[in-house]
């Protein structure tokens, strides 16, 4: 079992953005880090990096700011462990259910497997509770891992879709 690693959040302003999007490119394929880029399907491969694909990203994120003038439905931040940019974590509006939000989470390849996906995972509950949320929900790929993340925190895990669904109740 690996040490817990210390991780923060950082807001993607247009400094750590281009240094997320270097990571993504160099650790991540396109379908782990990002929704579709405009013109693509869901069922779409994703697995190289395009221009076009690198453009949708620097929109998603931006698309993903606080805003506190016109609030937005996903929130994106950039997850540092070590001083270093690792991946992306966000919160969504599930469904437009005001009482339900999703955790989403990537890392780059080399900083799996390092508790940093736990750490995230307690700081989604604590933020989805300030936004009065009494549901979080978190989809990933079906593994072992994975699973024995979600469960230890608490989350109810079943199988979908060739993946995993894992759901909580928030108090």
């Amino acid at each position: 079992m690996t040490s817990k690693m210390m991780v923060d959040l950082v807001p993607v302003g247009e400094d750590v953005l281009e240094d997320l999007l270097a990571l993504a490119v160099a650790e991540a394929r396109p379908g782990e880090v990002m929704p579709p880029a405009s013109g693509e399907s869901a069922a779409d491969a994703r697995t190289t990096w395009t221009e076009l694909r690198k453009g949708a990203f620097r929109d998603y994120h931006r698309r993903c700011r606080v805003n506190l003038t016109s609030p937005v439905p996903e929130v994106t931040w950039a997850v540092k462990a070590q001083g270093r940019i690792v991946g992306a974590a966000r919160l969504a509006l599930v469904d437009d259910d005001p009482a339900a939000r999703e955790v989403g989470l990537w890392l780059g390849e080399s900083y799996r497997g390092h508790g940093i996906a736990g750490e995230v995972a307690y700081w989604a509950v604590a933020a989805a509770r300030t936004m009065d949320a009494r549901r979080l929900v978190a989809r990933t790929v079906a593994s072992a891992p994975a699973r024995t993340t979600l469960e230890r925190i608490g989350f109810e895990v079943v199988e979908h879709d060739g993946g995993l669904v894992g759901t909580i109740a928030l108090p």
